[in-house]
């Protein structure tokens, strides 16, 4: 009766375990910025209470903003700038003329994503500094998406991962004649199918990781 109870107990205490780390996932991030552009300055309002800016060259304009969690974003037509809530400044990374016509950007509450013709560009809130790679000359791009802790950016040869706190994208090679069929990203995972292979990345690994198909 005795081993019987301390079984029932265990069973009991893994399953709240269980339910507080699923509810831990899937908690939703506050935003902790808001930004704003306004007499070529560009803003950011950090928890309500501190205020940052920053003086937009003459004539820059500004293509895309986003905030999510504890990120920040402007692209403009010279710059991407970044802020993190535990940042007293805007990072600028500079862009060459031909790079923010061609700029793909998104965020997380973790990583902010610039994709450009010839290569991809990444924010972590957490290390706050840019971490960039090129891509393969005439490639196509074909994702460039981001998760809360999971970059992912796939041209017609290669599949490059980038994850929250790493210092660098991870990348793989597609076969010749792979093609894309599938691509899905959750909180901390990106899972590519292929004509050929299943293709994972992980945020707490950092590597990718193949299955074949066939």
């Amino acid at each position: 009766m005795l081993r019987y109870r301390k079984f029932l107990i265990g069973i009991i205490c893994l399953s709240i375990f269980a339910s507080t780390i699923s509810s831990y996932a899937e908690e939703e991030i506050e935003d902790l910025i808001d930004i704003a552009e306004s007499k070529s300055k560009i803003i950011a309002i950090i928890e309500g209470r501190k205020t940052i800016t920053f003086d937009l060259r003459p004539n820059e304009k500004v293509l895309w903003s986003g905030s999510r969690g504890y990120l920040g974003a402007f692209l403009t037509d010279l710059h991407f700038f970044v802020i993190s809530s535990s940042l007293n400044a805007w990072q600028a990374l500079p862009l060459r003329l031909d790079e923010s016509g061609k700029g793909v950007a998104s965020l997380s509450p973790y990583i902010a994503l610039l994709v450009t013709g010839d290569r991809a560009i990444g924010f972590d809130a957490t290390s706050t500094r840019f971490i960039e790679t090129q891509l393969p000359i005439n490639d196509e791009l074909l994702a460039a998406e981001v998760e809360r802790y999971v970059a992912v950016v796939i041209t017609s040869s290669r599949a490059f991962g980038l994850a929250a706190e790493s210092s660098a994208f991870t990348e793989i090679n597609l076969r010749v004649s792979e093609t894309i069929e599938a691509i899905k990203l959750t909180y901390s995972k990106v899972t590519v199918r292929t004509s050929d292979r299943l293709l994972t990345f992980e945020a707490s690994g950092s590597i990718w990781k193949e299955f074949r198909l066939h």
